[in-house]
Order: C-alpha cells, then sequence, then structure tokens
C-alpha cells in the first residue's frame, strides 16, 4: 500500500496504489513558505495520520507546494519524526507530482496552468526538464493569474489612452470592487496571487462576448504557454512530431475554450492531440512515486531524490 499526497496552497488530497485498494480523501492543507517548517510539519504529520487511520502505507510521498530545495524537505521529513510519524516518508514539490500524473509512461510533454503555470519534458533518458513556474512577479507565464494580469494592464492602458476601449474596464473594476477603473491597479497590488487568479472567469466573460482586447489577452496567453512547451521540448532532445501531451491544472480543465485554443496551436508543431489529467491524478502520481521510491525502482527514485525541478 503507497500513499500520496498532493498538497497545494489551498486544497491536500491524498489516493493509494493499488488503485481502488483504500479510499482516498481530503485533509487540510499546509503551506511551509508561509506557516514555517514547525506548523507545516504537525500539519502534514494530522494529514498523514488521517490517511493512516484508513491503511498502514508501507511508504508515502507528499508532494508540496513550495518545496523548492532539500534542506526543507528533509526538515519537514524531521519534523514528521518528531511528531510520530513512523513509516517512511519523502518530501517533493508538488510539480514532481504534476508530472509523475501527466508523462509517467515514457516521453512527453506536460503543460499545466492554473493558479501559475509551467511546462515539463521528459527525454527518452527518464530526465524530467522544467521551463517556467518561476512565480507571479517574474513568470507563470499564461496562468489565471497571468490572464488576469493582462487584462487589467489594458484596462490601465485603455483609460490612460495607451490602449482601444474594453469591456474589461466595467468588468474588472466590479469584479474587484475598485473605487474606479484608475483604482484597479491599487486593489490588485493588496491580492495574494490566488485572489487575482479566481477572476479569470470574468475575463473569459468578456471575451466570450466578442471584445477583442480580451481575446487578445487569451490569445497572448495560450501563445506564452505554447513557447514554454516549446522550449521544454527542446531541452529535452525530443520531436514534437506525434509527442505525447498532458494538460494539467484548473484552466486548462476548466476552460474547455482555453484547452482546445492550446491543443490547436500545439498541433502546429506536430504534436498529438492532448489528454487532460484529472484533478487527482497529482495525488495518483505521488502515491506511484512513493511505490518506485521504496522499491528503488526508475525513473521515481530519482526523481524523489531529486526533490524539485
Amino acid at each position: 500500500m503507497f500513499l500520496g499526497f498532493d498538497v497545494g496552497g489551498s486544497q491536500c488530497r491524498f489516493e493509494w496504489l493499488p488503485a481502488g485498494a483504500a479510499p482516498g480523501g481530503d485533509a487540510a492543507s499546509v503551506q511551509p513558505a508561509v506557516q514555517g517548517i514547525e506548523v507545516a510539519s504537525a500539519g502534514l504529520a494530522t494529514a498523514l495520520r488521517q490517511a493512516a487511520a484508513i491503511a498502514v502505507p508501507t511508504a508515502a510521498v507528499c508532494a508540496l507546494a513550495g518545496v523548492g530545495e532539500r534542506a526543507l524537505a528533509d526538515a519537514l521529513v524531521a519534523g514528521l519524526r518528531a511528531h510520530g510519524i513512523t513509516f517512511p516518508v519523502a518530501i517533493v514539490g508538488d510539480v514532481l507530482a504534476a508530472a509523475a500524473a501527466g508523462i509517467a509512461e515514457g516521453p512527453g510533454l506536460l503543460l499545466w496552468s492554473g493558479t501559475g503555470s509551467f511546462a515539463i519534458a521528459r527525454g527518452h533518458d527518464g530526465r524530467l526538464h522544467r521551463v517556467g513556474g518561476r512565480g507571479y512577479l517574474l513568470g507563470d507565464q499564461g496562468s489565471a493569474f497571468d490572464l488576469v494580469r493582462r487584462a487589467a494592464t489594458a484596462v490601465l492602458l485603455a483609460i490612460d489612452g495607451l490602449g482601444p476601449a474594453t469591456a474589461l474596464t466595467e468588468a474588472l473594476t466590479e469584479a474587484f470592487a475598485a473605487p474606479s477603473p484608475a483604482r484597479l491597479g491599487a486593489v490588485l497590488q493588496r491580492l495574494v496571487p490566488g485572489e487575482v487568479a479566481s477572476k479569470l472567469g470574468v475575463v473569459l466573460q468578456v471575451a466570450a462576448r466578442g471584445d477583442l482586447v480580451a481575446g487578445e489577452v487569451l490569445t497572448a496567453g495560450i501563445d506564452a504557454l505554447a513557447m514554454l512547451g516549446n522550449a521544454a521540448v527542446r531541452t529535452a532532445g525530443l520531436d514534437w512530431q506525434a509527442l505525447p501531451v498532458a494538460f494539467g491544472g484548473g484552466v486548462l480543465t476548466g476552460a474547455p475554450a482555453l484547452a482546445e485554443a492550446l491543443a490547436e496551436r500545439l498541433r502546429t508543431f506536430g504534436a498529438a492531440s492532448p489528454r487532460t489529467i484529472a484533478p487527482r491524478a497529482a495525488a495518483h502520481g505521488a502515491a506511484w512515486l512513493a511505490q518506485g521510491w521504496h522499491l528503488g525502482q526508475e525513473p521515481q527514485r530519482s526523481w524523489v531524490q531529486r526533490v524539485a525541478i
């Protein structure tokens, strides 16, 4: 019995291998970068005990947002031991669980767009090559945050006479409860990325009504995601022709029109039609990592030992 946890900033899911051997579930999320190691370790230990009450795992892998280095992963594991977790547990970044969900079978590309974004290509040697996902300030192109930021920028350009008029002006001013369009930037700067990203539906609605500026915002985001994928494929030494592609994240799973536009863009490179991974697939991917890590199988062992990409 192998246990996998997918722990994001707002959700925590767990699943098992063999699939169906025990029921998966949800638990309270933890954020080491926000809560600190001690609080995050205590919260994660509680979540692990919740899962272990269903079945005692042979080994577990917990994929956490914000785990980008081995020192942090090791500190969290030590914290789990201090809170009484005795079965083998490895801590990795959540991007690795996404890779396990999307490209576990062999060479291919995973494109992910949620609050943030990234691309991962798996080479013929099993190594992973990541492009993007560097955070909302310097990256996350084509993510929900990025698309809303681009739309808000278009509003400010419009009211300053630097860009065309757009229905985004009224829609986003209302959505963010800004005193006026001119104050939209000040309002957004006080919000965390997830709060900004949550308004993507407003941009999609305005674009669906035929607003050209909103449409251009979405097209620019699709192009940015395609370029992330192209860079990852090139770095991994892969050929686009009939390359397996997987889509994940709330934007690509929750906005079919955007997913289809991106798929069409990738087909111009020669990629195969993409498959969309299910919301709980990353937790299943973490369980797959736990199994391979415990049994010394590749590429799981190498991926887990790497901690983050």
